[in-house]
């Protein structure tokens, strides 16, 4: 199995090389909206993430205890397509939500500025003028958004393995590079790599469960898991709460053991370090 994570401008022809994609045999093409309606099945949190997002300065500390549940869940529900086989995630800050795996690729496809403004045009009737100033808008606001939910830069050329420029390749060349690079030996799964997925599944469902229960909402904490085994790391609890949390942990499908290392409360991408299988 591969996965691809494809981030990508507006109107830079995502759709196209999806579309594309999806007629090869044994592909699944997921866009941002699928993972939503995922997180969303959870009381609309990711509608409420991207309505707080115009405040999120002012408001910061509301802002951020919807943006670490936000991120489990968009996670969580990648993973569950990513355990069924080949899964392409058109997105455009989609490359940071997992922790280096080596049969995951990620990828920026790069449109030139004519092209995506061809596009806006045909689609929405808009003057070349109106869909030149739209695209830079919503780039300011992608951009905007991946700094303040992964505090990290979206066109950061380092945090992708390959980078496709649609200004000398056409789109069926750029589905066919696609299909080609997902052959290769480099990226292919192994036990190695579908275990730690696997074991990556397990500890983002407990911390997805602890995020979401409001008596543990509160608690930042951090999990690894080995099999059904999984190790919790958090601050110094009372045992009243810590007894809660485990509880909680233990209730989670498929977790058989559950151990709690107190006093250190990671934060949401540290443990991505530690998870990562070395190629």
């Amino acid at each position: 199995m591969v996965t691809l994570l494809i981030s990508r401008g507006s109107f830079s022809g995502g759709v196209r090389i999806a579309q594309c994609l999806a007629k090869a045999p044994g592909w699944t093409c997921l866009t941002r909206e699928d993972l939503i309606a995922a997180v969303n099945a959870h009381g609309e949190l990711a509608n409420k993430v991207m309505a707080r997002m115009p405040e999120a300065t002012a408001n910061y500390a509301e802002f951020s205890a919807l943006r670490r549940p936000y991120k489990l869940l968009m996670r969580l529900a990648l993973l569950e397509y990513m355990r069924r086989g080949n899964v392409a995630y058109f997105g455009y800050s989609g490359h940071l939500l997992l922790p280096p795996i080596p049969h995951v690729v990620r990828i920026r496809i790069l449109a030139p500025i004519e092209l995506r403004v061809a596009q806006h045009m045909a689609r929405d009737n808009y003057s070349a003028e109106q869909a030149r100033a739209h695209i830079r808008q919503v780039d300011e606001e992608r951009s905007r958004w991946t700094r303040f939910i992964y505090g990290k830069n979206l066109r950061d050329p380092e945090a992708f393995d390959l980078c496709i420029n649609l200004d000398r390749i056409s789109f069926p060349e750029a589905c066919c590079l696609l299909q080609h690079v997902a052959k290769q030996s480099d990226f292919q799964s192994t036990a190695e790599s579908l275990a730690l997925v696997e074991n990556l599944y397990l500890s983002s469902k407990v911390l997805a469960e602890l995020a979401m229960d409001p008596r543990t909402a509160d608690i930042e904490l951090g999990a690894t898991a080995q099999g059904g085994r999984v190790s919790l790391e958090g601050p110094y609890l009372e045992e009243p709460v810590l007894a809660l949390l485990l509880d909680v942990a233990r209730a989670v499908s498929d977790v058989q053991e559950v151990q709690y290392t107190e006093g250190y409360a990671p934060a949401f991408d540290i443990n991505f370090e530690r998870e990562e299988v070395q190629r």
